[in-house]
C-alpha cells in the first residue's frame, strides 16, 4: 500500500476525529508510543546493534582467512538483518556484494539464496516483474543442482514457499494454491505452509475455515517462529476485521505490534498495522486514541522510509542505476586489465616461442647425433653378426666334414668287421671239412669285439659333436644309451641297414628302434625325426 493510500485514510479519519472527538472519550491500548519506537529503529541504533557489530567482525575475520563462503554468508546475514530493519538500501547493497562473490567463485546454491533475497526487497518495493524474475532465476538454479544431485528436494522449499507469499501478496489464488500444493508435497507438516493455506482460506472469503486452520497453530508458531508472529497476528487482524469482529481485529492488531516491538523483525508491517488498529479504534468508537495511533504509524512510516511509501518507493531503482555505473567501471578496469594481461601474455608467448625453437633445434641435432651413433651400433652390429653366422656356417661345414669323416670311418670298420666274419665263418667250415691245427690257429686269431668299435665309435663322435649327448640326457632324461647310440647314427644320417651292420642287428629291429625313438621323443607323425636330431 502507497503512502498516498495512508494518507487519504489520514483525511478521512481525521475529518471523522474533528467532528466526533468531542463526544468519544479516548481509550488507552497498550501498544509502545511513537517515542519508544524512535530510540530502537533509528538508523544510528540501527547501526550500533550487537548483531550489527558482530557480523562485521565476522566479514573482517574472513577477508583476512579469504574465506569467501564465509564472506557470502556474512553478507546474507546483514542483508536479512537490514532488511528485518526496513533498512533496504544497506540490506540490497550487502545481498549484491554477496551475489558477486558467489558469482566469481561459481557457487550456485548461495547465488540462488542471492536472487531469493533480491527478490523479497523488490517485492518490498511493489515491483512485482523484477521479484518474480529473480524468484524463478533461483528456482531454477537450484532445480539444476538438484537434477545433479548436488542438492536434496527439499532445497527448492523455500523458493516455492516466496513464490505462494508472492502470488498471495498479489490477490491470485489459483497460482498460490499450485505453488503451495508443491510446498505440501516436499513438506506435508511445514508450519508455516499450513498459516499460508489458512491465508488463502482468506483470499477466497472463507473466514470460517481460515479461522480454524489458523488458530489451531498459533502455539506452535509462537514456539518455532515468535517473530513470525508479526505477520501473523496482522493477517489474523485483517480476517477478523473483514470478519466485521473489531475487538478480536483490535486484540491481534495490538499482539503483532508488541511482536515486532519485541523482536524488532518486519518492521516493515509496523506502520500498516497502527493504520488498521487506528481503524478499529475508530470504529470502536476510540476516535483520540485512533488519532493517535495514526500519527504514530505515520511518523514510523517517515522514519523507516516504508517500502509503500511513495517518495521512496525508487530507492531499488537508484541503487540498480548505482549498481549498473558500478559495473560499467568494473568492466572497464577488467577490460583494461584484460589487455595489460593480453598483452604480457603475447611477451610470454613469443617468450616460450623462442625456447619452444631453441629447444626443438637443440632436440632436433641430439636426434641427428643420436641417429648417427645408432647407425654405427647397428652396422657394428650386423657386421659381428655376419661374422657370427660366418663362423657358424663355417663350423658346420667343418662338422659336416668330421661327420662325414666319422660316417666314412665307421662303415669300414663295419666293411672290416663283415670281411673277418665272413672269413671267419669260411675258416669253420674248412676246418671242420680238413681239421687242420693251422686253420685253427687261424680261426683263433680272429677276435671279433663289437663293444670295443662302438666305444671307439662312441669317443670319436662325442668329439666332433660336443655336448649333443649332455643336450639329449637334459631335454629327455627318459632316453637309454641304446636310444642315445641311435640318436647319434641317425644324426651321421646312417640308414637303417647301416644301423643293422653296426649294432650288429636286423634292418627290421633297426627300423623298430627309430619307431621307439620317436615315442620317446615325443613326435608327431608329420615331424621328420633326422630334422629333430639334427636341430638338438
Amino acid at each position: 500500500m502507497h503512502k498516498v493510500a495512508i494518507s487519504y485514510r489520514l483525511i478521512c479519519f481525521t475529518t471523522c476525529i474533528t467532528y466526533n472527538c468531542l463526544l468519544f472519550a479516548s481509550t488507552s491500548i497498550g501498544v509502545p508510543e511513537k517515542d519508544e519506537w524512535m530510540a530502537l529503529i533509528s538508523p544510528e541504533s540501527i547501526d550500533q546493534d550487537t548483531v550489527v557489530i558482530g557480523i562485521n567482525k565476522e566479514l573482517t575475520s574472513y577477508k583476512k582467512k579469504k574465506d569467501t563462503i564465509g564472506l557470502i554468508q556474512s553478507h546474507l546475514k546483514l542483508a536479512h538483518f537490514y532488511s528485518n530493519r526496513v533498512m533496504y538500501g544497506k540490506s540490497y547493497d550487502n545481498y549484491w556484494q554477496a551475489l558477486f562473490l558467489a558469482e566469481a567463485s561459481h557457487l550456485p546454491k548461495h547465488v540462488a539464496n542471492c536472487y531469493g533475497g533480491l527478490a523479497t526487497l523488490y517485492s518490498l518495493y511493489e515491483r512485482r516483474a523484477e521479484a518474480r524474475e529473480y524468484l524463478f532465476k533461483s528456482l531454477a538454479i537450484l532445480k539444476e543442482q538438484v537434477v545433479q544431485n548436488q542438492l536434496d528436494s527439499s532445497a527448492l522449499l523455500t523458493s516455492y514457499f516466496q513464490l505462494v507469499v508472492h502470488y498471495r501478496y498479489n490477490k491470485n489464488p489459483v497460482i498460490t494454491q499450485a505453488y503451495l500444493d508443491t510446498c505440501k508435497m516436499l513438506s506435508p507438516d511445514g508450519l508455516l505452509i499450513q498459516v499460508e493455506a489458512g491465508y488463502l482460506e482468506i483470499l477466497k472469503k472463507n473466514y470460517s475455515a481460515a479461522e480454524k486452520m489458523l488458530l489451531v497453530v498459533e502455539a506452535d508458531l509462537t514456539h518455532h517462529f515468535p517473530s513470525y508472529m508479526v505477520i501473523y497476528y496482522s493477517l489474523l487482524g485483517e480476517m477478523y476485521e473483514a470478519m466485521e469482529r473489531p475487538r478480536l481485529a483490535m486484540e491481534c492488531y495490538q499482539k503483532a505490534i508488541l511482536k515486532a516491538h519485541k523482536y524488532l523483525k518486519h518492521l516493515n508491517f509496523v506502520p500498516d498495522i497502527y493504520l488498521r488498529l487506528s481503524e478499529v479504534a475508530a470504529v470502536d468508537g476510540r476516535y483520540k486514541t485512533a488519532n493517535e495511533l495514526l500519527k504514530t504509524g505515520n511518523s514510523i512510516n517517515r522514519l523507516l522510509y516504508s517500502s509503500r511509501s511513495e517518495n521512496n518507493r525508487y530507492l531499488l531503482e537508484i541503487k540498480d542505476q548505482e549498481r549498473i555505473e558500478k559495473e560499467k567501471k568494473e568492466k572497464l578496469i577488467q577490460r583494461q586489465r584484460i589487455a595489460q594481461l593480453e598483452y604480457e601474455e603475447q611477451v610470454w608467448t613469443l617468450r616460450v616461442a623462442v625456447l619452444v625453437v631453441t629447444i626443438l633445434l637443440l632436440l632436433f641435432a641430439i636426434n641427428v647425433y643420436v641417429r648417427r651413433i645408432r647407425r654405427k651400433h647397428l652396422q657394428r652390429q650386423q657386421e659381428l653378426k655376419q661374422q657370427q653366422e660366418m663362423q657358424q656356417q663355417k663350423n658346420r661345414e667343418i662338422l659336416s666334414i668330421k661327420n662325414g669323416e666319422l660316417t666314412n670311418s665307421t662303415l669300414q670298420i663295419i666293411a672290416k668287421d663283415e670281411l673277418l666274419s665272413k672269413l671267419k665263418r669260411d675258416l669253420v667250415v674248412l676246418q671242420k671239412e680238413k681239421n687242420l691245427k693251422e686253420v685253427q690257429s687261424l680261426i683263433n686269431t680272429i677276435q671279433l669285439n663289437k663293444d670295443m668299435s662302438w666305444l671307439e665309435f662312441e669317443n670319436r663322435f662325442t668329439a666332433v659333436n660336443k655336448d649333443f649327448f649332455e643336450r639329449l640326457k637334459h631335454q629327455f632324461p627318459n632316453l637309454q644309451p641304446y636310444d642315445l647310440k641311435i640318436c647319434a647314427l641317425i644324426k651321421l644320417n646312417f640308414s637303417g641297414k647301416e644301423m643293422a651292420r653296426l649294432l650288429g642287428i636286423t634292418p627290421e629291429s633297426a627300423n623298430t628302434s627309430r619307431y621307439r625313438l620317436r615315442k620317446r621323443l615325443g613326435l608327431k607323425k608329420e615331424e621328420n625325426l633326422v630334422a629333430f636330431i639334427d636341430s638338438v
